[in-house]
């Protein structure tokens, strides 16, 4: 039965793929379909897979080709069943998933060089869209691989006969000789804006949501995943100080603070305008952020920023971008010392003091027995404060599960807890007084890299605090600080009562190993590696290309930044031709040629010329007879070459060993042995 679908196999269609390609063309899907992981619906891997190990099993001749009608049906019947099931994710999730299931279905018809070539092609699609969503330095580097990955089962279809070092060696001289073109080229073409637009997908966001609940963002801060880096045009601003806005949420449902109707609305009308004004004053410093993708339109803000036409302001002192953030992008931001404020109407005041009428009523009688006792309103405030700091309040990322009052339940009974509980029983208070109040979530601190001048804020920096409307203005109190000040002075490593919480579930995090020196040297080092790339890699745009080429031609008044671009581009041209074809170099003359003219020129002293034109087997019959001495060793000697020359597929150990009797036979005739 197996002789026969071998045999019905070699009829319908001969082999073309070698061993190592197959094995290369199964490790790049491996490799991309991985690659893709977090955005690729796992059916489709697995339905990959599958078409893979198929076409591994016609290799070796287990099961027969399959019928054009039957790939049809399959491709058209995959499809649908893959647009019903990702629908919902947006179109470009779609678009993604139906390239990958082309590159998988591509398994099922390997059968020419050309359909390989539509498969390395449909890799290095799927590549690109690894790299809109992926920025960073490491993952770069991956889609690098994944390139040369593709690249290297080119070689192996065109060259099958050259060993594995051979293309390897051959592949990194491309790249190598490519490289400084491609830098340069990067340097000096101008940044045009791309003709067609990205569908966003419907993806799951990082970070900070438009609502909150106690517990939340403790569990945000179990990751070491970056939010963003800052740099500062001035010198930074105090580590008390490092509060970053993202998100006002003045509403509140007795377990969730969320954003009000009327605040969404705003920020809407503001997006869908020309955004708010301010009246700022007293401007002294300025700040870069670099802003990883969360697919939202939120920027971290210091108080009080103004930014750039690529973003507005909020009428909360947040800050907005006009377009999702969907990929690394780059914000400069002014900042000031003061900000006129604007008064709250009543409608406002009332919306601001606004609870739930029943819940909570321990926190109610207690606030009232204050009251009471002749204390005024921020007067109890300052005891709800003085009751964290003094009281056995706990601060954790494991609390305890609050009940239905939760506010009663935190204030009386757990009394542990992370920022949001703080915040949360803080505003409650205030609220419960009759005072305005909100919650602002963000991020608070950041590690300060002093070499390159950076600041570097990560997930577990979140952080949320209270404002209240006091004398005309806003203003913050971190209700944290007072049950644990380490957290606005040293972090959140430092802030918790048991050490082991800080990123428990990120054991592969270098953020959770800084203790350690190496691993500490190690992370800041891919730290200060990818800021760099951010910078001037995937933020460089035409503004910092002009200054680049600027601050380089200003040296030299006598030369046109035109002619010295493409002085650039023509001497980066002339290095790559002079590397690929090395006219300093001699050719170089092969072993069996050498020992071929060493022949030639020993026989030349007897007279015996070689004609021009004459084939190595004629030559070495004209020695015979010139020497009129009948012997093997010349028609050794012919074969030899003529294998060595001309037969292809030797091994190494083969020409190294036909080598070897060439010159042996070579020295023989020399001798006179023969």
């Amino acid at each position: 039965m197996l002789t026969d679908a071998r045999a019905l196999w070699s009829r319908a269609m001969k082999e073309f793929l070698t061993r190592q390609s197959l094995v290369l063309i199964n490790l790049s899907y491996i490799a991309i379909g991985a690659s893709l992981f977090n955005n690729i619906n796992p059916i489709l891997l697995i339905f990959g897979l599958l078409c893979a190990a198929w076409r591994i099993a016609l290799f070796y001749g287990r099961v027969p080709l399959l019928p054009k009608l039957l790939l049809n049906s399959a491709a058209l019947l995959s499809t649908s069943f893959i647009i019903v099931l990702v629908y919902k994710l947006g179109v470009f999730s779609v678009m993604q998933h139906l390239i990958l299931l082309g590159f998988s279905l591509k398994f099922l018809e390997l059968k020419s060089e050309r359909d390989v070539h539509y498969f390395v092609n449909t890799g290095f699609i799927l590549v690109a869209l690894f790299y809109i969503f992926n920025s960073s330095i490491v993952t770069s580097l991956l889609g690098s691989l994944l390139i040369l990955l593709l690249l290297s089962v080119l070689l192996s279809i065109h060259a099958p006969h050259s060993l594995i070092s051979q293309q390897s060696k051959l592949l990194l001289k491309s790249v190598v000789i490519s490289l400084p073109l491609a830098v340069v080229l990067f340097i000096v073409i101008p940044r045009l804006p791309s003709l067609w637009k990205v569908p966003l997908q419907k993806q799951a966001t990082t970070g900070l949501s438009d609502s909150v609940s106690p517990g939340e963002i403790a569990q945000l801060s179990r990751s070491s995943e970056l939010a963003f880096r800052a740099s500062f045009s001035d010198s930074p601003v105090e580590e008390s100080e490092r509060y970053w806005r993202v998100m006002i949420l003045d509403s509140f449902d007795g377990k969730t603070w969320s954003q009000s109707l009327r605040k969404k609305e705003e920020e809407k009308n503001v997006l869908r305008g020309d955004g708010s004004l301010y009246d700022l004053r007293g401007k002294f410093n300025s700040y870069n952020l670099i802003l990883e993708p969360h697919y939202k339109t939120w920027i971290p803000a210091l108080d009080y920023s103004l930014v750039s036409s690529s973003a507005v302001n909020l009428s909360d002192y947040s800050l907005r971008s006009r377009q999702p953030v969907f990929k690394r992008k780059d914000f400069t931001a002014d900042l000031y010392q003061s900000i006129k404020s604007i008064p709250i109407n009543a409608e406002r005041r009332l919306q601001l003091t606004a609870l739930p009428k029943q819940g909570n009523e321990k926190t109610r009688l207690w606030l009232a027995e204050q009251l009471n006792l002749g204390l005024s309103r921020e007067q109890v405030l300052k005891q709800v404060l003085r009751g964290f700091s003094e009281q056995n309040y706990r601060y954790t990322l494991q609390p305890p599960v609050l009940g239905t009052d939760q506010i009663d339940d935190f204030l009386f009974t757990t009394q542990a807890g992370f920022c949001v509980h703080y915040a949360s029983a803080y505003i409650y208070a205030a609220r419960s007084l009759g005072i305005p109040a909100r919650m602002v979530t963000g991020y608070l601190g950041g590690e300060w890299q002093a070499d390159l001048n950076f600041l570097t804020v990560r997930q577990y920096d979140a952080h949320a605090w209270a404002e209240i409307w006091l004398d005309g203005r806003w203003q913050r109190v971190d209700p944290t600080a007072y049950v644990a000040p380490e957290r606005v002075e040293r972090g959140l490593e430092d802030a918790l009562s048991d050490s082991s919480e800080f990123l428990a579930e990120q054991f592969f995090s270098l953020q959770k190993w800084r203790h350690i020196g190496l691993l500490n040297d190690l992370r800041l080092g891919l730290a200060r590696l990818d800021y760099l790339w951010a910078v001037w890699v995937i933020n460089y745009d035409n503004k910092k290309q002009l200054q680049l080429l600027t601050s380089w031609f200003a040296r030299y008044a006598w030369l046109n930044m035109l002619y010295g671009i493409l002085i650039m581009m023509l001497c980066a041209f002339l290095f790559v031709v002079l590397i690929t074809f090395k006219p300093w170099q001699k050719k170089k003359t092969a072993a069996e040629d050498r020992l071929y003219l060493q022949l030639q020129v020993y026989y030349a002293k007897l007279g015996i010329i070689r004609a021009k034109g004459q084939t190595v087997s004629d030559y070495a019959e004209k020695i015979r007879r010139g020497i009129n001495r009948p012997t093997p060793l010349f028609d050794d000697f012919a074969v030899n070459y003529n294998r060595l020359k001309y037969q292809a597929g030797l091994s190494t150990e083969q020409r190294n060993k036909l080598l070897k009797q060439q010159q042996l036979i070579c020295k023989q005739i020399r001798s006179g042995k023969h």
